[in-house]
């Protein structure tokens, strides 16, 4: 019994070590940018090993259009994460299949601190930028929600 109990202690041990997190975004936002309204809710994690999981779901208030994205890279600098994925479902089925990138900044916690983020953009799969290419976003506060970027 004692070998069985080593046995499953070591498998365990090395299931940890493959999950270690490397970094992770996740939060959610109310932005208004001049005439759009988009709200966006968002959870990724990067692991040591490279790989990249998690999901968004993008409200753009203005167009009336929602799209869930599964999200395949998460590229963390600092306080700032870029996150881009597939859409995999949507109230306007041609976004289904193309790629929808977005940026936030998390401004700290606490009194004074403040969260950006960008509208998320979308587009054909090969004909725009993932989340690997620097891009300049045009970011904005989020005037309701919590932004965390480890």
């Amino acid at each position: 019994m004692k070998r069985l109990v080593l046995f499953w202690a070591a498998v365990g041990t090395a299931a940890v070590a493959q999950v270690t997190v490397l970094h992770s975004a996740q939060g959610s936002g109310h932005i208004q940018f001049a005439t759009n309204s988009e709200f966006i809710t968002f959870s990724a994690v990067q692991r040591a090993d490279g790989t990249v999981s998690g999901n968004a779901t993008v409200h753009d208030v203005s167009a009336g259009v929602t799209a869930r994205i599964d999200v395949n890279c998460l590229n963390v600098v600092g306080n700032t994460a870029r996150i881009s994925g597939i859409v995999t479902r949507s109230s306007d089925p041609t976004l289904v299949g193309y790629e929808g990138i977005f940026q936030v900044v998390d401004g700290g916690e606490g009194k004074g601190s403040v969260d950006l983020m960008s509208l998320a953009n979308f587009f054909e799969v090969g004909s725009g930028n993932d989340c690997t290419v620097p891009g300049e976003f045009d970011l904005v506060p989020v005037d309701q929600g919590n932004i965390q970027v480890q």
